[in-house]
């Protein structure tokens, strides 16, 4: 008998155990199916389900006021974003030209690197009545770099006393604004630094504070900057701000924008769904598109009353009587069509700044990575982001336009009129193409489509 003999021992499958063998095999299969099925349904109502019924304030946070889903969304936003809080002490530092009195007065709000985003801004003490209406809106770190020389120092600080003393919404200042101050070496202030700093231990006597608060933004004529004929280095004040910010994410924006409320936890649920999480790992910025309103019209609340304000003519896009195509983002009409109700958040279109873009302006959630913004271009000569735009077309950033947030210029609609600044313009392009452009491309290189 062969090795092989042994196999006449075993007997052919019966009919009946083909069939039967077939039918296992097909409940098997459907099994898998309406397991796979069943799991892609909770997946998606786990991203998609608002509850019935209850308040709109329920519906809008309802994410937040259940403790366990906000903790779940936190432990996935540390792990993909996998970012370092830094630290918000006092610093006296030198920064170029300038020294720079980093967190002069830092929040004393306690946040970590990848829990919120930190709206980062400028401007000097004539611009912070603004604080507060963007902080009731934002409701999250902001950080502000304030250009103080001379005598404007004693101002600035006297501002930013009564918005941490006597402000009826004193406590939403102290907890999240930062404020760094900067000036030139050659325009000290008029007290050594520790004077200023001190002044900040005691309370103010709010009684006797309102003169200085009159003056913001009323002031500007009578400022040491005013009366000396300075410049304002406002490309200064962006990197500063945004370099302080302790938060992963960073919206680098004007202090006179302000964001649509429920913003920061729409943007912080999308980024931690698996379907956008692609977007961390290329050269990607969130660009929200930005509006102007009439002067006494209320800021919309949300993208029904915009779109409403729209309509009836008392919104129009930002700049749109100065250069329309600077801040008009792709998609746009589609944009305006695209109205939800679940407080949900997505990426509404991606494109290039390039093409019919190529002078396009955008405001953006982003990183402290992105490229830094040109400190030698100054406010008054206008075009002070595009050579950072122009970086960013040539290293090939994809700028992902959100469909559910916006920004709203304080009320009042700018003309091209009171925008005009001919001389300041004139020598700022011209440094701008002969300079600018061709150390661009000594360090970056060129790319098709992109212009400065």
């Amino acid at each position: 008998m062969t090795a092989f003999s042994s196999t006449a021992n075993y007997k052919p499958l019966h009919p009946d155990d083909v069939e039967m063998v077939a039918r296992r095999s097909t409940v098997l299969r459907t099994v898998l199916l309406l397991v796979i099925v069943f799991f892609v349904l909770f997946c998606l109502m786990g991203y998609y389900y608002q509850p019935g019924g209850g308040s709109s304030d329920f519906e809008r946070n309802q994410y937040l006021t259940e403790g366990a889903s906000h903790e779940a969304l936190l432990r996935r936003l540390k792990t993909i974003l996998n970012c370092n809080t830094q630290p918000n002490g006092y610093q006296l530092e030198t920064h170029g030209k300038y020294y720079l009195l980093r967190n002069f007065i830092a929040a004393e709000g306690s946040f970590e690197c990848y829990e919120t985003i930190t709206y980062t801004t400028h401007g000097d003490y004539t611009f912070l009545d603004n604080v507060v209406p963007l902080l009731e809106r934002w409701n999250a770190p902001v950080s502000i770099a304030l250009y103080t020389p001379g005598g404007d120092l004693d101002q600035t600080v006297d501002s930013i006393r009564y918005l941490l003393d006597c402000h009826e919404q004193r406590l939403l200042v102290r907890k999240y604004v930062s404020f760094h101050l900067y000036f030139e070496f050659e325009h000290l202030p008029n007290h050594p630094i520790s004077y200023y700093r001190e002044l900040f231990t005691a309370p103010l006597a709010c009684w006797n504070a309102t003169s200085a608060w009159s003056k913001v933004d009323n002031d500007s004529e009578g400022s040491f900057r005013a009366e000396n004929n300075l410049t304002y280095p406002v490309n200064v004040g962006r990197n500063v701000a945004r370099s302080s910010a302790v938060t992963h994410f960073v919206l680098a924006s004007d202090i006179e924008l302000y964001p649509s409320p429920d913003f920061i936890p729409m943007f912080l649920r999308m980024i931690a769904h698996p379907f956008y999480q692609y977007t961390l790992h290329t050269r990607s910025v969130y660009v929200l598109p930005v509006f102007e309103v009439a002067k006494d019209t209320t800021i919309p609340t949300d993208k029904a009353h915009l779109l409403e304000a729209l309509q009836q003519g008392r919104a129009i896009k930002f700049h749109e009587k100065i250069c329309s195509n600077c801040h008009t983002v792709p998609g746009y009409a589609e944009w305006l069509l695209a109205l939800k109700y679940d407080y949900t958040m997505d990426i509404h279109v991606t494109s290039k700044r390039a093409g019919a873009y190529v002078s396009w302006e955008p405001i953006y959630v982003g990183t402290k990575r992105e490229p830094e913004y040109d400190e030698r271009l100054s406010w008054e000569g206008k075009a002070d982001k595009m050579t950072q735009g122009y970086i960013m077309c040539i290293l090939d950033y994809d700028f992902h336009v959100l469909d559910n947030g916006f920004l709203v210029h304080r009320p009042g609609i700018k003309t091209a009129a009171q925008a005009n600044r001919p001389p300041q313009q004139a020598k700022q392009r011209t440094f701008i193409r002969k300079t600018i452009a061709q150390e661009i491309a000594a360090l970056y290189g060129t790319r098709e489509g992109c212009r400065i």
